[in-house]
């Protein structure tokens, strides 16, 4: 009979910058719709379980028997078990990499779009959801840019106000006298 053990999951941000900048968050439909066809259902789902499992405790350990049945995989925990396959193919397909302690994963808080490789080997359906949703994502992200060098331009003028020749903005002279124009 196999040994049943505690499997320990870490949140960790990307290795690869680029993929935290434009990556997708793991509760993110992208991850579900397009992801799924690469890696299948219970990787997956085991992805999309992570942020609930790190919402309790985080990391997050749980028992391996107990993991498996809740996705569905039985019983067996054992190096060629369901699950042991799908923990795997996170790490094959870089969205986790092997715990230092072999206990586990560090899963990747975001997902990479998929590559032009992957897309040719997926369904049709997937690479038109692949589009759609790759596209709104980027204006969002294209949006968020421009939100945040407006917020800096507004805050840099309102330093350069605050710290110029300690003249009052509003019009009034200090102790009741005329401002110059």
């Amino acid at each position: 009979m196999e040994r049943d053990r505690i499997l320990r999951f870490t949140p960790v941000d990307h290795p690869d910058d680029r993929v935290q900048r434009v990556g997708f968050d793991l509760t993110d439909p992208y991850v579900e719709q397009c992801w799924s066809a690469v890696v299948g259902p219970s990787s997956t789902l085991l992805l999309r379980r992570m942020p609930d499992l790190w919402a309790v405790n985080s990391p997050r350990e749980i028992q391996a028997t107990e993991l498996s049945r809740s996705l569905g995989l039985g019983r067996g925990v054992g190096e060629r078990s369901r699950l042991m396959s799908t923990m795997n193919r996170l790490v094959q397909y870089r969205l986790a990499r092997p715990a230092p302690d072999g206990a586990g994963l560090e899963v990747f808080r975001q997902v990479s779009p998929l590559t032009p490789h992957q897309l040719d080997r997926v369904p049709q359906l997937t690479r038109d959801t692949h589009e759609r949703l790759f596209g709104t994502h980027l204006e969002q992200i294209d949006d968020l840019a421009q939100h945040q060098a407006s917020v800096a331009s507004i805050t840099a003028r309102l330093d350069r106000i605050q710290n110029s020749s300690g003249r009052p903005t509003n019009g009034l002279a200090p102790q009741g006298k005329a401002l110059g124009r």
